[in-house]
């Protein structure tokens, strides 16, 4: 089994699985690739990887694949083609990937992507239990050419990070050496007074070394503090170098990551991260000092005496051992704990958001049931961490208080040879806990390290996903988008699934004021999103002035075209704030009351006792849906954008307050709006219908027009 562990890749997120079984079989090719890579090929969601998904990555990187649907008597075929992907149900009902590595007489060795099962034997019995029946094989064609993607940044990449703070390192190497210095300065103390200050009986010798020596002390404290505060400022400046840089990457990320990503999973990385900061300040310190002080305290000890010194060497093997026995323990349970913990985020950041329907379902109980369910589950796979960490200490200060046994015993019998005083001892004796305490820092950078490997590994895998702005694009200015907007034969489906968008061509006018309708789930929102580049169509092409989408600055785009979603967000802070985000320049207050005029929310600003300075909450709660949904309006009446798209964004109004908003839109001639409506007095007052179907345009032209057709249309008037 020893010779699959180079081609083994492990998950990093609960929905990785197939991706890390098709890395592996990749890997089996000589092709490495990152999960973070491959997730994007194979359009992994949050349900994980599709079989299509994980064949068509694999066809486009030169490989035949086919997938079967099969029973165990697969397994008595001679010569079958290993490794293969096998799909599993685990207990639970959990959907899983093994990569079927090769076939025993009654077991099967598996690589299974959960790093805490690994590469494993199992029983057939037992396989068969868990397996689906499909079975994925995969070979590579004879045109093919093993890839090796850029490797991922190893804890290694953080050393620039330290060396930006080399002045602070410098001096937090100083003061814990002049501690140290001070610290041995008090042995030597302890050594003269036994064998000679008490002896000879100079008391007056004895009470102006301990003045000097309580000085020494006083500033020993001092440097203490100081040490500490500097640690303090580090792990401070690595959190900005590090967690700042991370949080600056995930807004720069496309949609498309988000859409397949559960929130605890992005935000579980904020703890991984301090993990990371914790293992580099810990290793600046080993480093620069612990490493020093082993070997100036080793001199110092081989002069006190040989033989002790000898004695003591002794130990470093058994530390070594110590480390070696719990590296493949704490790397697994690192991973165990960082997903379980991930997992816990995420359910409880999904039953806050969803607390209203909780509360009106009467559900609190079955919700907090499956959060105590995933606490649990954290609180075992973190005890089961601190168990063995726990284990490992226990074992090393055995270790430690056998040695002090030993150099006493062995120390003794020295002095009653008269080869050693008793001051001497006493003082080797103190001297041994500044060689072994440094020493011990070192080896304890072990769990350190692995815990900061598997951190930067999941951290890794965000950072390895590129950011939406990465791709230089020529179009950079607004007035070069000034023009129509042309859907030309556009389709899109989501994943590997169905399209659910069918060649559409549609052609928006500057000015224009248009209705998009049809059922749920016709692929109205998904159309009006391919405008702002959320996604992009798997054919044709949507071009604004003539120029490809695909060729303008994103960030250009969306202060040309903004999208206002049905469900309003607002955040903390002022509605003045609120309504400012992604404003034009130069807004004046004017403007400011004149949007809110249009959006219909004036007079309820007014209302508020502090009128614009009053303060929202979280999601801005204590509004109105609709009072919400006008904010949202007057917000994009303030940006620069000339296209408004208004996905159901009036769907929380009355009628006679929406009638009055749409009224104040459609006067609006230096703006395109774009409007998806359920409601189709709202067609009525714009100048172009599109009615929507099954992802395909069915009908275009005025209401008039389109309710004498007596078609689609007019059957959603009618009903």
């Amino acid at each position: 089994m020893l010779s699959y562990i180079n081609y083994y890749v492990a998950q990093v997120d609960e929905m990785d699985c197939g991706v890390a079984a098709l890395a592996m079989v990749l890997k089996h090719y000589g092709s490495t690739y990152s999960l973070a890579y491959l997730r994007q090929k194979a359009k992994t969601d949050l349900e994980g990887t599709s079989a299509l998904g994980l064949m068509k990555t694999a066809e486009s990187f030169d490989f035949e694949t086919k997938a079967i649907q099969a029973d165990m008597s697969l397994f008595e075929v001679e010569d079958l083609p290993l490794p293969f992907i096998a799909h599993v149900i685990k207990e639970g009902g959990l959907l899983h990937y093994y990569v079927v590595l090769s076939i025993k007489k009654n077991q099967i060795v598996i690589a299974d992507p959960d790093p805490t099962v690994s590469i494993t034997k199992i029983y057939k019995d037992q396989f068969a239990s868990e397996w689906s029946g499909v079975a994925i094989f995969m070979a590579p064609k004879p045109t093919y050419k093993p890839v090796k993607e850029a490797e991922k940044a190893s804890l290694w990449s953080f050393v620039p990070t330290l060396l930006k703070q080399k002045f602070l390192v410098i001096h937090i190497t100083l003061a814990a050496l002049l501690i140290t210095i001070i610290s041995i300065l008090g042995s030597y103390f302890l050594q003269t007074v036994i064998d000679t200050y008490i002896p000879n009986k100079m008391t007056s010798t004895l009470g102006i070394v301990t003045l000097g020596l309580l000085v020494f002390y006083v500033f020993q404290a001092i440097f203490t503090y100081t040490q500490n505060f500097l640690l303090v400022v580090l792990g401070q400046r690595l959190s900005i170098e590090i967690i700042l840089s991370y949080l600056r990457h995930v807004f720069e990320l496309p949609m498309s990551f988000f859409a397949t990503r559960k929130t605890g999973e992005i935000i579980s990385r904020f703890n991984d991260a301090n993990k990371i900061i914790d293992a580099l300040a810990s290793s600046i310190i080993s480093i620069f000092l612990d490493v020093t002080i082993v070997v100036v305290m080793g001199i110092i000890l081989m002069i006190q005496n040989t033989t002790l010194f000898w004695i003591t060497l002794m130990a470093i093997p058994l530390y070594i051992a110590v480390i070696t026995l719990f590296v493949k323990p704490f790397e697994k349970l690192n991973q165990k704990e960082m997903q379980s913990n991930a997992m816990l985020n995420s359910a409880i950041i999904e039953d806050l958001h969803g607390i209203e329907t909780i509360k009106a379902l009467s559900s609190e109980h079955e919700r907090y049931q499956k959060i105590d369910t995933a606490f649990i589950d954290y609180l075992k796979k973190n005890f089961n961490y601190v168990k063995t960490d726990t284990l490992q200490q226990a074992i090393k200060l055995f270790i430690q208080l056998g040695l002090n046994l030993i150099v006493l015993w062995v120390g003794a019998i020295l002095v009653t040879h008269n080869e050693l005083s008793i001051g001497q001892l006493m003082t080797y004796n103190a001297l041994l806990a500044y060689f072994v305490n440094p020493l011990q820092n070192i080896i304890n950078l072990q769990t350190k390290l692995q815990s900061a490997k598997v951190a930067n590994n999941r951290l890794n895998e965000v950072f390895l996903v590129d950011s939406e702005f990465t791709e230089k694009r020529a179009i950079k200015r607004a007035e070069q988008l000034v023009g129509p907007i042309k859907i030309e034969n556009v389709s899109y489906c989501y994943g590997y699934g169905k399209n659910v968008l069918e060649q559409i061509n549609l052609t928006i006018h500057p000015g224009e004021k248009l209705t998009i309708v049809g059922m749920s789930g016709s692929g109205k929102s998904t159309l009006v999103k391919l405008l702002v580049d959320f996604f992009q169509p798997n054919e044709g092409q949507v071009t604004i002035n003539q120029h490809n989408i695909t060729n303008i600055d994103k960030k250009v785009l969306r202060q040309t075209i903004n999208y206002i979603p049905q469900d309003p967000y607002l955040f903390s802070g002022t509605i003045l704030d609120n309504l400012k985000l992604g404003n034009r320049t130069n807004v004046t207050q004017s403007d400011l009351i004149k949007a809110c005029e249009l959006a219909e929310i004036k007079q309820d600003i007014e209302k508020m006792p502090l009128q614009f300075e009053t303060l929202l909450d979280e999601e801005g709660s204590t509004l109105s849906g609709g009072q919400k949904q006008r904010l949202t309006i007057a917000r994009a009446l303030l940006s620069p954008a000339k296209v408004l798209i208004f996905d159901e964004s009036t769907s929380g109004l009355d009628t006679i307050t929406e009638s009055r908003l749409v009224e104040h839109l459609m006067t609006l001639t230096d703006k395109t709006i774009i409007f998806i409506a359920h409601r189709l007095s709202i067609a009525k007052k714009t100048n172009n219908v599109i009615v929507m179907e099954n992802g395909r345009i069915i009908e275009s032209g005025s209401h008039d027009d389109l309710i004498a057709k007596k078609e689609t249309y007019y059957q959603l008037i009618n009903n």
